[in-house]
């Protein structure tokens, strides 16, 4: 199995969170687990390991396994960090940016708003959004060209991701549609070549994401 974000048991992990299956915060057996997971002793030991290393679960001996529950200040500083690394890769990315990405990141913005507001559940839109997010961030972390930072990045935003199920309502349709919009200011001012109005956009976008996941 794989030792990265990439483990089969790492994926079906996120997948049980975002499905329900599992919750933030529960505590559960090792048999509970394996079950929901759909792993056997060997995988899980491989999984929770990785996990462990993360820091999305603790094992206790003859208690089980605990969910981790982030705290405001786990939330800030996921964020924190976050906004280090794309605002600089924002302002390299500004420099290279060809027309066919931004003709292509306007063109699925827009397609994934008009999708939302069609279907509003998030059941079904959750997946492109979060592809088209995960496409649209790490365009900028791309922009280092360093596989160290790549590699911390895939991480976090993985646990971006999950921060957002502390607060469902921050995924529901008008935050989500609102969030995509704070994309399309970045489009705009890389459109007009403006790297410190890109990088502005995107702090603004960050605030407001951290704010729907800590009070809508």
């Amino acid at each position: 199995m794989g030792q990265g974000i990439d483990n089969p048991g790492y994926l079906a992990f996120v997948d049980a969170l975002l499905d329900g299956r599992l919750k933030l915060g529960q505590t559960l057996k090792q048999e509970e687990f394996c079950a929901i997971l759909g792993i056997s002793l060997s995988p899980f030991r491989e999984t929770t390991t990785l996990l462990e290393a993360e820091g999305l679960v603790t094992v206790r001996r003859r208690i089980g396994l605990t969910i981790f529950y982030p705290d405001v200040k786990f939330v800030g500083n996921t964020f924190q960090l976050r906004g280090i690394l794309e605002r600089e890769g924002l302002a390299k990315f500004a420099r290279s940016v060809g027309p066919s990405w931004l003709a292509k990141a306007r063109a699925d913005h827009d397609a994934i708003i008009a999708h939302v507001e069609t279907v509003r559940d998030p059941a079904v839109y959750r997946e492109p959004v979060r592809q088209l997010e995960w496409a649209f961030h790490n365009s900028f972390i791309a922009a280092f060209e360093n596989q160290q930072i790549a590699v911390i990045y895939e991480r976090l935003h993985q646990k971006m991701f999950l921060l957002r199920l502390v607060n469902l309502e921050s995924v529901g349709p008008a935050n989500t549609v609102q969030s995509m919009r704070e994309h399309l200011a970045v489009i705009d001012a890389l459109e007009r070549r403006d790297a410190q109005a890109a990088v502005a956009a995107l702090d603004h976008h960050l605030q407001g994401v951290l704010h729907r996941v800590l009070t809508t």
